[in-house]
């Protein structure tokens, strides 16, 4: 599990780095491969939550769904905000090569089965957006954009901890 976190994590800046115009937009490269990791983390877990609200019929998991979606529009908002008043380049946006291979797994779900898929990435996915907004947060070399970094660190702890006891109650792990 501490291998697929890592390379959750790692997933995104490595997309970032096969972009050639990367090199050439402003900003360091810690900031441009934060921002672009910290963008779709947040579209990653909107689009989960929409699949979840289209399929579940859970009504726990569903509230967490919608929690999620109210969240990331707002952390990924608050992002895009830090981004352009630091003068960077926006995000590309969509999600990376494993976010897409796991929204699909949980769209191939049905039933309890899709809800405990649903938590067990949520947990694994917050980890992982965890130790990168942390990591930023700690050492970003952009003000306004470690700013917004510090910002989402609670509330992804705090969506980190609902995932983790949700997915122990569904019997997940």
């Amino acid at each position: 599990m501490a291998r697929f976190i890592a390379k959750l994590g790692l997933m995104a800046a490595a997309a970032t780095l096969a972009t050639p115009a990367l090199a050439q937009d402003p900003g360091s490269r810690q900031t441009r491969e934060f921002v672009q990791a910290a963008a779709q983390s947040d579209q990653f877990e909107i689009m989960e939550a929409q699949t979840v609200l289209a399929q579940s019929q859970t009504p726990r998991v569903r509230a967490f769904a919608e929690a999620m979606i109210q969240a990331h529009r707002q952390t990924s908002a608050d992002l895009l905000q830090a981004v352009q008043k630091a003068g960077l380049k926006l995000p590309n946006p969509g999600i990376g090569g494993d976010q897409s291979a796991f929204l699909a797994a949980l769209q191939s779900q049905r039933g309890p089965d899709l809800d405990r898929t649903y938590l067990r990435q949520q947990a694994l996915a917050h980890r992982s957006a965890l130790a990168v907004e942390q990591g930023y947060a700690a050492s970003g070399d952009e003000a306004t954009v470690r700013q917004a970094a510090v910002a989402a660190v609670p509330i992804i702890t705090s969506h980190l901890k609902m995932a983790e006891q949700m997915e122990a109650e569904a019997g997940g792990s």
